[in-house]
C-alpha cells in the first residue's frame, strides 16, 4: 500500500472513531446538519454544567465511605415538567433561569434528544439498555388539565395518577405514632 493510500485510510478511520485528542480538530470540519440541532447541542451543553455543578454540590456533602445515586437527568425531567405546565410565570423564569435555558420550548427539544439518544435500548447494537420510569402524582384537590395530562402520558412518556396526599399523609402519621 503506498503512503498516500495509508494517509487517506488513517483519515477515514480517524474520522469513524477519532482519538480525544483528534476529536475536536475532526469535528470541526464536519458539517453540521442544522442550525436547530446545533442550538439544542448548546443548550445541552449549559444543562450538563448544570448537572456537573448539582452533582459537585451533593458530593460535597455525602460520607466519604457511603454510596448515593444522582440522576441530573431526573432532575431535568422534573424540571421541564413542571415548566411545561406551569401558569406561574415567575416558577417557569426561575427554572429557565436554573437550567440556563431559553423558553420551554427549547427544555422540551433537550428532553426529546435525551429520550430518544440517551435513553434508548441500545442492547441490540452492543450498548446498554437505560430502563427509566417517569412517574407524576399530583394531589388529587389540585386542579389538572387534560392537556398536562396529555403532556405527562404522551410527551414525558409518565404514568400519571392523581392521589389523595392529604388525608393518606395523615392516617400514616396517625398510625407510625
Amino acid at each position: 500500500m503506498d503512503s498516500e493510500s495509508k494517509k487517506q485510510k488513517l483519515n477515514t478511520i480517524e474520522i469513524a472513531r477519532p482519538s480525544l485528542s483528534k476529536k475536536r480538530r475532526v469535528s470541526r470540519l464536519l458539517p453540521i446538519a442544522s442550525h436547530s440541532l446545533s442550538k439544542t447541542q448548546e443548550a445541552m451543553k449549559k444543562q450538563n454544567d448544570v448537572a456537573l455543578f448539582l452533582a459537585g454540590k451533593v458530593i460535597s456533602t455525602v460520607d466519604k465511605n457511603s454510596n448515593f445515586v444522582f440522576s441530573p437527568a431526573s432532575i431535568n425531567s422534573v424540571l421541564t415538567m413542571l415548566a411545561a405546565i406551569s401558569d406561574n410565570e415567575t416558577l417557569k423564569s426561575c427554572i429557565l433561569s436554573f437550567l440556563r435555558s431559553s423558553s420551554t420550548d427549547e427544555l422540551n427539544d433537550i428532553f426529546r434528544e435525551i429520550a430518544s439518544v440517551v435513553l434508548v435500548d441500545g442492547s441490540k447494537r452492543g450498548g446498554p439498555k437505560i430502563a427509566v420510569a417517569n412517574g407524576v402524582w399530583r394531589e388529587q384537590s389540585l386542579p389538572c388539565s387534560p392537556e398536562s395530562k396529555d403532556l405527562f402520558e404522551n410527551f414525558f412518556k409518565a404514568d400519571f395518577a392523581q392521589v389523595d396526599f392529604r388525608s393518606k399523609v395523615k392516617s400514616l402519621c396517625e398510625t407510625s405514632a
